[in-house]
């Protein structure tokens, strides 16, 4: 009986019980800005708390009274979205079923900065929360690899893309997983033990974005990656360079021991590099032959500006090797004109040997004659005439003697009789001889 009532109340207004026990999710976004570095992508996090199927509900993203993003229907509605973000923003199909209505927004610019308002509607409810992305400018080194000597000074190169104040940020330099250098706050730095007074910011520069760090009489024991990282609230941002310390005359250029042989018309390669082996992007390459100059790299680039006209298109490097110190030359389309003495050349490198020569002849294409089968014998006969190059005056003779022998072979046929004559006679000599006295 006492269920009575609970039925008859069901019947006439079933919205009525269910009412009481059911509360719709709350729409939660995070309370602190979201970072992101200019020209990466972001993800705006925002989601229904407890968890609700929102794929076929309307979500939307706005920018200010700008569309970003909206969902309707069950699928993504360009015509409303404003130009800007056109083709950038996206929502997770499977994160919509678990109540996921985060933004991933890519290729972000300074226009994306600001104050983002994620909401869903449903016939029940409408709930809105609000994000704010801060744009931040990205973290540069334009060296990826330097090379630096023992007792020498050198600065990392660290920089802002574009010129914004880091005070208020923590700086700092990582050299491998330690902290050698960090830059707080309130402006105070920290050091590693080990650099004390070694290592230094350009603080009048901080203002302008530049991050660079100088190490001061540097040792081997500085060798290795270095990360330049600006951190804030919302992000963190970085960059690397490797470093390689070398003592004085540790390195140096080395060649082939013989020389490179090629066939006109084929490609050829020169083979030079550094040992040890060394990265060597950042340093000037020559190659050069006869006080021509046949491939030039520096500034990270080949640069033809100064290049001699016929080695033009014909020449290149193994860019992929020069991190492993690898200078080799590639030269294509050989001609007879490319014989020589080629050079090999690190201008800046520092070490015993910055220069190596490497010798290139040039073959004929091979060429087929009815007598290739007989090479012409003058060793041979000069051999058993007794005579020898070392004869002085007397070589001239022998000389012209094996011309005559050679042209008569090629273009008569006939030296196999007479090779057999010439051996008779030698034979008959030392008894002529005798006779005589």
């Amino acid at each position: 009986m006492e269920l009575i009532p609970v039925i008859l109340l069901l019947l006439v207004c079933p919205e009525c019980i269910l009412t009481e026990n059911t509360k719709d999710p709350d729409l939660v976004c995070p309370s602190k800005a979201i970072g992101a570095v200019k020209s990466k992508d972001v993800l705006l996090p925002c989601h229904l708390e407890p968890p609700m199927d929102a794929s076929a509900e309307t979500v939307k993203w706005k920018q200010g009274k700008h569309v970003v993003h909206f969902h309707q229907g069950g699928k993504h509605n360009s015509s409303k979205q404003w130009e800007h973000f056109r083709e950038r923003t996206s929502l997770s199909s499977e994160g919509l079923t678990e109540g996921n209505l985060s933004l991933t927004l890519s290729s972000v610019n300074h226009l994306d900065e600001g104050r983002y308002q994620c909401s869903v509607h449903t016939e029940s409810m409408n709930k809105t929360c609000y994000i704010k992305l801060n744009v931040e400018p990205n973290v540069v080194c334009p060296s990826e690899y330097i090379e630096v000597r023992t007792g020498d000074d050198v600065v990392l190169p660290c920089r802002l893309e574009t010129h914004v104040d880091t005070s208020g940020k923590i700086l700092q330099w990582r050299h491998g997983n330690n902290i050698v250098y960090e830059k707080e706050k309130h402006n105070t730095a920290k050091e590693n033990e080990r650099n004390t007074n070694r290592l230094s910011l350009f603080p009048e520069e901080l203002a302008a974005g530049n991050l660079s760090l100088k190490i001061s009489s540097v040792r081997l024991e500085d060798n290795g990656k270095y990360q330049c990282c600006l951190i804030s609230e919302s992000i963190e941002r970085n960059c690397s360079i490797f470093v390689t310390v070398v003592s004085a005359g540790d390195r140096r250029v080395v060649g082939p021991h013989e020389p490179v042989a090629v066939e006109v018309g084929q490609v050829a390669v020169l083979p030079c590099h550094l040992e040890p082996p060394s990265p060597l992007s950042d340093l000037t390459l020559e190659w050069t032959v006869n006080n021509s100059k046949v491939h030039i790299y520096r500034s990270h680039r080949d640069d033809p500006s100064i290049q001699d006209e016929r080695f033009k298109n014909r020449t290149s490097l193994f860019k992929e090797e020069l991190v492993h110190g690898n200078i080799s030359l590639i030269l294509t389309n050989v001609t007879k004109e490319d014989a020589g003495n080629y050079f090999c050349f690190v201008p800046k490198l520092v070490g015993k040997v910055q220069r190596v020569n490497v010798t290139l002849n040039i073959a004929p294409p091979p060429e087929k004659h009815k007598n290739d089968e007989e090479p012409c014998p003058c060793k041979t006969i000069i051999q058993h005439l007794g005579l020898r190059l070392g004869l002085g005056l007397g070589f001239g003779l022998p000389l012209a003697f094996c011309i005559i022998i050679c042209l008569w072979m090629k273009y008569v046929g006939r030296f196999d009789g007479f090779a057999e004559q010439a051996r008779g006679n030698q034979r008959a000599m030392p008894q002529d001889d005798h006779d005589g006295e």
